[in-house]
């Protein structure tokens, strides 16, 4: 009796877990990717300004894109000098990336601007 109870609750604490992982992946993989794109932006522009090189900018984006395991989806320098970088990330999942429905979840894109200084 008491064991069957004990299985009960070890099953609906993993189902828990389970729905917690899967569902927050897309979360928390925006979070850090929106460090990224901020740190993949602000290096850009600083070495957009050092340089006028916006290809070597391009370069330093790709770089730390490619540091926080993501990709420069987008990348331009705008008249003002302000660099824009979008950045992409396909967050973790086991069962619900393969639903049409939820497939969108997990393909996360950030964007982020700087201005050089």
């Amino acid at each position: 009796m008491i064991g069957g109870w004990l299985v009960k609750i070890a099953l609906g604490l993993a189902l828990v877990g389970f729905l917690i992982v899967e569902l927050g992946s897309p979360l928390l993989t925006k979070a850090t990717l929106d460090g990224t794109a901020h740190d993949a932006a602000n290096d850009a522009a600083h070495e957009y300004f050092q340089s006028h090189d916006p290809d070597r900018a391009q370069q330093v984006a790709t770089e730390d894109a490619d540091h926080g395991h993501a990709h420069l989806e987008q990348f331009s320098v705008d008249d003002q000098g302000v660099v824009h970088v979008t950045l992409s990330k396909q967050a973790r999942s086991y069962v619900l990336h393969r639903f049409e429905q939820t497939k969108g979840w997990y393909n996360v894109h950030v964007s982020a601007s700087a201005v050089p200084k």
